[in-house]
């Protein structure tokens, strides 16, 4: 019997260091020989939960610490550990009830911490944040100042529209990390929240002072531009945002998704500019991040334009540099210091100082690695291909309107794949094609299908309502009108009359 427990022990000894060392299978395999030895220990039953955790294995994780608790159901920490899991698998309520019962059990100071921070979590997910914020307090109280509860809260400020106190909770990330930029940041945007643009600038330079230059910062310095934009609607502001993104990618090391992310926020903004041909040239080097970034890719359309100089201007030039060197040396002073260098054996005088060469080291321009894969998420080929569409609709070469088009109506988004299917037919119009009332009438009736599966379903009716004003079925598209909001139907209705005013 001894033997036995000793037994059990080394296993799970054994299992905890083979999970500590990322040995995820050896560790499961180890809990599990303790388990047939002691069925009743409830350490086994951890220890093997713990590692079906690392390996995602949840489902496994949830029996195995029930399990546990079956046996030892007077621990709080056994109702913790299956609480984590199930908050992990996205059970929140089941989670909530666990936490509740290891609350009242009682259970470590660090399990208890964890638990008030993961309670804060699963109730910010059901948009409880009044409690998300009771119980990042809680955890807060147990651990002492903490970086990522602190941004916690101040993200929960920020929804429930409590600047003041958000604004506190940042400059509590400044004070204690005061050279990293997540104080500022906070700060930044719920500045730019509360239509405080001036202040968020000022927040930008304060930024810039004390922290090392990043992408986000360069990114949030980008935003701001675009904020500008929304109150003076100035296109300086885009120009000034393209430069910030430009910067970015010359003064940061960045990464290929910082790459790729940087050439498609740059085509958005060309696209907004009305420059298809630099929209198009941002895109297909977003599409090749390493090969474009390593050669030098210019986000700015840099075009040179020489001055050509008159024979005025090259005499008022000359007349310019023999004025400052009068200045400098006085009427003849040039002349006497030239004569007072002794003439070579050719006759030369050699009165201009060698310059060495740099012996100091340059430093090494970054490289993206050309092993390194470029990963893109669904929303990066989204916009990638909504893009094109955008600069090829303005180029009018529909023909590769269409082609994009198609590529979008396979996006797993409803929307990107709605703005694919409308974009195609409305390109065959503005290309007269024959096609086109075919066309029409097909998506239509995908729309009206779209919103049988799902009356609440507004993109789909706004996009039947467009494709009705296209083909000038002003009737249909007023009756579909009447299922809108007041507030959404007035400026659609609006249009509406433009429509047939054009059409007359």
């Amino acid at each position: 019997m001894t033997d036995n427990k000793e037994n059990v022990l080394q296993l799970l000894a054994d299992s905890r260091l083979a999970l500590m060392n990322q040995q995820d299978t050896v560790a499961l395999k180890l809990a599990t020989q303790a388990k047939r030895l002691e069925p009743d220990n409830p350490e086994t039953y951890k220890c093997a939960a713990n590692a079906c955790m690392s390996l995602e294995n949840y489902k496994e994780a949830i029996h195995n610490y029930s399990q546990a608790i079956r046996i030892d159901p007077k621990n709080g920490n056994r109702y913790f550990d299956l609480g984590f899991a199930l908050a992990t698998s996205e059970k929140i309520a089941d989670a909530m009830r666990n936490f509740a019962k290891a609350e009242e059990l009682g259970c470590s100071p660090e399990n208890l911490a964890q638990l008030y921070n993961v309670l804060g979590i699963c109730c910010f997910d059901i948009a409880r944040y009044d409690d998300a914020l009771i119980n990042l307090n809680k955890a807060e109280q147990i651990v002492g100042v903490d970086m990522d509860i602190l941004q916690r809260k101040a993200i929960l400020y920020g929804i429930k529209g409590d600047i003041r106190n958000g604004i506190l909770t940042a400059n509590q990330l400044k004070l204690i990390a005061p050279t990293e930029y997540m104080g500022y940041e906070v700060a930044f945007k719920l500045l730019v929240q509360d239509k405080r643009l001036e202040a968020a600038e000022k927040e930008l330079e304060r930024a810039m002072k004390y922290t090392s230059p990043s992408m986000d910062l360069y990114n949030d310095s980008m935003t701001l531009e675009l904020e500008k934009y929304n109150i003076d609607k100035e296109s300086s502001h885009f120009e000034a945002a393209l430069t910030i993104i430009e910067k970015a990618l010359k003064s940061v090391k960045p990464t290929i998704t910082n790459v790729i992310e940087g050439y498609i926020n740059a085509a958005e903004i060309n696209l907004q500019l009305e420059k298809p041909d630099q929209t198009i040239h941002c895109l297909n080097a977003a599409q090749n991040p390493i090969g474009a970034y390593n050669s030098g890719f210019e986000i700015l359309d840099k075009e040179f334009v020489p001055v050509e100089l008159t024979e005025y201007d090259v005499e008022e030039m000359m007349v310019a540099d023999k004025e400052k060197i009068i200045e400098q040396y006085g009427d003849y002073g040039l002349e006497e210091m030239v004569q007072s260098v002794e003439p070579d054996e050719d006759g030369n005088r050699n009165y201009f100082t060698e310059i060495e060469d740099d012996t100091e080291e340059k430093e090494e321009v970054h490289k993206l690695s050309e092993t390194e894969k470029a990963e893109y998420t669904r929303e990066n080929i989204d916009q990638i291909n909504r893009l094109y569409v955008g600069a090829y609709t303005l180029k009018k070469d529909y023909e590769q309107v269409i082609e994009y088009a198609k590529v979008l109506q396979a996006s797993e988004n409803i929307h990107n794949s709605y703005i694919g299917k409308y974009t195609e037919a409305n390109a065959l119009m503005e290309m007269c094609s024959p096609d086109a009332t075919k066309k029409y009438e097909e998506i239509i009736r995908f729309f009206r299908n779209a919103m049988i599966k799902d009356p609440s379903d507004l993109a789909a009716l706004n996009f039947r309502i467009q494709c009705y004003i296209d083909i000038k079925e002003y009737n249909e598209a007023e009756q579909l009108c009447n299922l809108l909001a007041k507030e959404m139907k007035e400026p659609i209705l609006k249009k509406i009359e433009e429509a047939k005013s054009k059409g007359e």
